[in-house]
């Protein structure tokens, strides 16, 4: 895969975890660590099933989740530092999710059940994901990645695949997330949200390459956007007030991250950052790689041939 061909599938994975993350917040009253906490908690419980495409095969749809049994209980200081967010913050969080019904805890740790997965509170959310993950998988296609084709969708219709579909994409992301993380190491949560949040409004990864096509390419009908961004309109996009992102932004300014001009914020791709975001291009090509692979062997992405 060309540096330019890495490029666009970053730019779709950071897009697809920022919706990911917007739709959770949503659910969780925009609480942006209980947002990253309830995925991971997730991906703890089931990640060893899903290792097992037979296993997995078979709890595919909306109706045959993962039973409870099954689960693997998460533990918070594995999850802490797997978002690098200190453990006290993620016991609180946790706590309240615990409080809120939404996780159980069990002597070995927290479990998100099935109850919650069905329930009328998470149930209308599901179609959102659907969404955000189809318009992943129509980019990757538009870009010819990974054997897909420009008319690369999910299955139609999705919901005989959906959980399988939500559990697969949701360790994506989380993987992703955790590639993030490490371009921010030592800065918070929301520091490294709103630097993904100004990369995407800046075509920030698309900019890496100097022979990337105007607009990106094939990736315009997507309506991929380019130079500086407002610090007024990143707070709008995360639902923040302005006086927040604007403290957070001013230290990316500080730690060599963004650029602040005339027109707004920018990314700073200079020889300190350029490697670190080469790096994230990487791992993000492998993850998707592997994303579309198991999409594929489970019926939630039609095979192309």
């Amino acid at each position: 895969m060309t540096t330019i061909q890495r490029a666009k599938v970053a730019w779709l994975c950071v897009r697809l975890q920022l919706a990911y993350i917007a739709i959770t917040r949503d659910l969780l009253d925009g609480d942006l660590v209980s947002s990253l906490l309830l995925p991971a908690i997730l991906d703890a419980n089931v990640g060893h099933l899903d290792a097992d495409p037979d296993i997995s095969r078979r709890h595919q749809p909306l109706d045959a989740a993962y039973p409870d049994d099954l689960r693997r209980p998460a533990n918070a200081l594995s999850i802490a530092h797997f978002l690098d967010i200190p453990r006290e913050t993620a016991r609180a969080r946790l706590a309240g999710l615990v409080a809120s019904g939404v996780l159980h805890r069990t002597a070995a740790g927290y479990v998100l059940p099935n109850a919650t997965l069905v329930s009328e509170w998470f149930l209308p959310a599901v179609p959102r994901y659907l969404d955000a993950l189809n318009d992943f998988v129509r980019g990757l296609g538009l870009i010819r990645a990974f054997g897909l084709k420009a008319d690369s969708c999910l299955a139609h219709p999705v919901w005989p695949v959906a959980w399988a579909a939500m559990r697969l994409s949701t360790a994506h992301v989380l993987r992703d997330t955790a590639y993030t993380r490490e371009l921010t190491s030592g800065m918070s949560l929301m520091a490294c949200h709103i630097l993904l949040t100004v990369c995407q409004s800046v075509g920030g990864q698309l900019r890496l390459s100097p022979q990337m096509p105007a607009r990106g390419g094939a990736l315009a009908a997507l309506g991929a956007t380019f130079g500086p961004v407002r610090g007024s309109v990143v707070a709008a996009r995360l639902g923040l007030p302005e006086e927040t992102v604007r403290r957070h932004l001013k230290q990316l300014v500080v730690s060599g991250y963004l650029c602040r001009g005339p027109g707004g914020y920018d990314v700073v791709h200079d020889a300190r950052t350029l490697p670190v975001w080469r790096m994230f291009q990487k791992r993000a090509q492998a993850n998707s790689r592997q994303l579309i692979w198991r999409l594929t062997t489970t019926g939630v992405v039609p095979s192309s041939d």
